[in-house]
């Protein structure tokens, strides 16, 4: 038998975050501004330049060293 107590899941802060969206209708193609490699992404998806936006997201630190200023 397995008896296991229900942790209670902590809340994730959310803020504004910078990211890149998909312009094409149909995609819904998106990523955050600081996980890209280039200064203007195409989406992976359909391959359309993707334009710059904001969306309520959990805050995700980036530690890469290409990304800290």
């Amino acid at each position: 038998m397995h008896y296991s107590k229900k942790r209670q899941l902590e809340e994730v802060p959310q803020e504004l975050t910078p990211v890149w969206l998909c312009p094409t209708e149909n995609c819904k193609g998106w990523m955050r501004e600081n996980f890209t490699f280039s200064s203007t992404p195409t989406c992976p998806q359909c391959q359309a330049k993707m334009v710059k936006g904001e969306k309520m997201l959990a805050a995700v630190p980036n530690t890469s060293p290409i990304h800290t200023k």
